[in-house]
């Protein structure tokens, strides 16, 4: 991608910082109007420092038009979008082993078939983030496997062959292409390639105390997207989350939204504050898992020992988060449960949480839908 100047590069003058009407400056939404994209668009590329900006004393973001003109010019290429999905075209008779296994800590749905025309109904939409082919030495496998490799579509796709004549640990090719041994153990292979994947994939700017799914920087993006994170508050939400509580009987129960350093509550009860460090998150696990997780005593969990949310004044003892995604699949955070004393969930309850967590991502989908149809600039 093309990462412009910095701003140091333009000459701003003192009256420019506070005035909008400066014709050497722009707002966020004028500078969406003259690029042509939406006011989410040009806000993106402002945040990742693909178009440069600074903020007034009052808070304002403003843009040089110099950038906007430059980019203008020389436009972003934008990368395909991918959706959160492993698409795996297993060896025969190894299909069944790889639902069972997965692909554990990377943040995929896992979709896996044996046969070549099912596996191409499911690369005809939305590309995934991941695919793995096997036995790429048979004809039609390796095909494939040559095609997706040279079609634009899939620049964004890392792509996995596995056969038995390739070397023991997996390699990169560049340009997220992969090769590997095809191991006899499903969950060998597996396990190797998680590894792989997470040793060469996003990088946090500082050291964490919790893990992250390979797929962080794409599900980052996502939580960026979706609009949600500062927003006001909405009834819809409000009535999911307390609907959570009064299900589990749990006293406090939240929707989550992760950002790369905090946790922030869409909706809450039972809880004071808008959002916690992130490295007081228990959603964390869900993130991690990439599913309804409970964990039944905190006290007792590995790695807790030394978060603040276990101690006075919150004492907390028991999580119980189901992930709710994005239409694309990456999960922007949770619909929790928390209480003060260890405890388990019933299958209803269980049921109960799922339910609520899938009804909460309909309804981020639909928003993300209305503001596709009617996006409207936020003021600035």
């Amino acid at each position: 991608m093309l990462f412009l100047a910095n701003l140091s590069f333009f000459s701003i003058s003192p009256s420019a910082e506070v005035d909008g009407d400066v014709k050497d400056v722009l707002t966020t939404a004028k500078a969406a109007e003259l690029l042509g994209v939406s006011t989410r668009t040009a806000q993106i590329w402002v945040e990742s420092g693909q178009l440069p900006s600074w903020k007034t004393p009052g808070g304002h973001r403003r843009i040089p038009r110099e950038a906007v003109l430059e980019l203008i010019q020389n436009p972003i290429p934008e990368r395909p979008v991918v959706r959160a999905h492993a698409i795996i075209f297993a060896a025969e008779g190894r299909g069944n082993q790889w639902r069972e296994v997965g692909l554990p800590a990377l943040g995929l749905l896992i979709d896996v078939a044996e046969d070549l025309e099912t596996i191409r109904g499911w690369l005809t939409t939305i590309p995934p983030m991941l695919i793995i082919i096997e036995s790429t030495d048979h004809d039609e496998r390796g095909r494939l496997l040559a095609t997706l490799e040279r079609d634009p579509r899939f620049v964004s796709t890392t792509i996995v062959s596995a056969a038995k004549r390739n070397a023991a640990q997996p390699a990169s090719l560049g340009d997220n292409r992969i090769r590997m041994k095809m191991a006899d153990n499903v969950q060998a292979e597996a396990a190797s390639l998680v590894e792989f994947l997470r040793a060469t994939g996003h990088r946090p700017a500082r050291p964490l105390a919790f893990p992250i799914p390979w797929s962080e920087e794409a599900r980052l993006a996502a939580v960026d997207r979706s609009g949600l994170v500062g927003s006001e508050p909405e009834l819809g939400f409000d009535r999911l989350v307390r609907l959570a509580a009064h299900a589990t009987k749990a006293p406090i129960a939240m929707f989550t939204l992760i950002t790369e350093n905090e946790q922030w509550f869409k909706s809450r009860v039972g809880f004071e504050g808008v959002s916690t460090p992130r490295d007081w998150a228990f959603c964390n696990e869900t993130l991690i898992a990439n599913e309804f997780t409970v964990l039944e005593d905190l006290s007792k969990r590995e790695g807790l020992a030394q978060n603040p949310t276990l101690s006075e004044p919150f004492g907390f003892r028991f999580y119980a988060g189901a992930p709710v995604r994005d239409p694309l699949g990456f999960v922007l955070g949770s619909i929790c449960v928390i209480d003060v004393m260890p405890r388990t969930l019933s299958e209803a309850e269980r049921e109960a949480m799922s339910t609520i967590a899938d009804a909460a991502s309909n309804l981020v989908r639909i928003k993300s839908l209305e503001r596709q149809l009617d996006p409207k600039p936020r003021q600035e």
